[in-house]
């Protein structure tokens, strides 16, 4: 049942058109200190920032094994290498779709997890089909990567595009093939990362590795401390 506000009346496209009005960003200054107001030359210029920023098509690159190995902290078994290139099984591809909060706001595609979940007995055959395909070749269908970009103000008058949060809105299908690789790679990250990453690591805080540092330096000038490092 749509609740009060949400049917498709007068009151609702009013409701719509001024928070459109609201959210549209009317001029941006750019680096060299022009101010833009059309919204073409606004549109190109947060175009251009994130071309710059997250650069172009990305190339085919050789990595020379040999220098990586006297970094690594741990090499992989045969066991684990093959475990995690195991086929993806269609109780993975349900169990990463039905994890994605139905809340999420859905990606170019425009159909979000809660869209996925009802008419799974209608489409969760072709969307298992799909994703084992791209494990199993390589290639990806390119709508299925594009995101739609969200600007959120860092502050009260934004004037400059640095100064967006961008928030990446991506397809159920792209989220959920992350959440397989991540899922895959999660019972072998414990031995590849360093105990002391304590940054995007669960259950480990970055502020631990700044106390530490803090508390390394506390007192360094005081003589009657013990050392700090063997």
């Amino acid at each position: 049942m749509a609740e009060d506000g949400d049917q498709c009346s007068r009151i609702f496209f009013r409701k719509v058109a001024m928070r459109r009005a609201s959210k549209r960003v009317f001029q941006i200054n750019t680096t060299d200190g022009r101010t833009l107001t059309s919204q073409p030359e606004v549109t190109d210029e947060f175009i251009r920032y994130y071309q710059e920023l997250l650069g172009g098509n990305t190339r085919d690159r050789v990595i020379d094994l040999r220098y990586l190995r006297p970094w690594a902290r741990h090499i992989l078994t045969t066991e684990e290498a093959e475990a995690l290139i195991l086929p993806i099984t269609p109780a993975e591809i349900k169990q990463a779709i039905f994890d994605i909060d139905e809340t999420k706001a859905p990606g170019p595609d425009g159909y979000s997890a809660g869209f996925y979940k009802a008419a799974w007995p209608v489409i969760g055959l072709e969307v298992t089909q799909a994703i084992q395909e791209f494990f199993r070749t390589g290639r990806l269908l390119k709508q299925v990567n594009a995101t739609l970009i969200s600007l959120i103000p860092k502050v009260s008058n934004p004037s400059v595009v640095a100064e967006f949060r961008p928030i990446s809105c991506c397809n159920v299908l792209y989220k959920a093939i992350t959440k397989i690789l991540v899922q895959r790679m999660r019972s072998t990250l414990d031995t590849l990362i360093s105990p002391s990453q304590n940054a995007f690591v669960p259950g480990r805080s970055i502020g631990d590795n700044i106390l530490l540092a803090q508390e390394l330096f506390s007192g360094y000038n005081q003589r009657h401390l013990p050392p700090r490092c063997p």
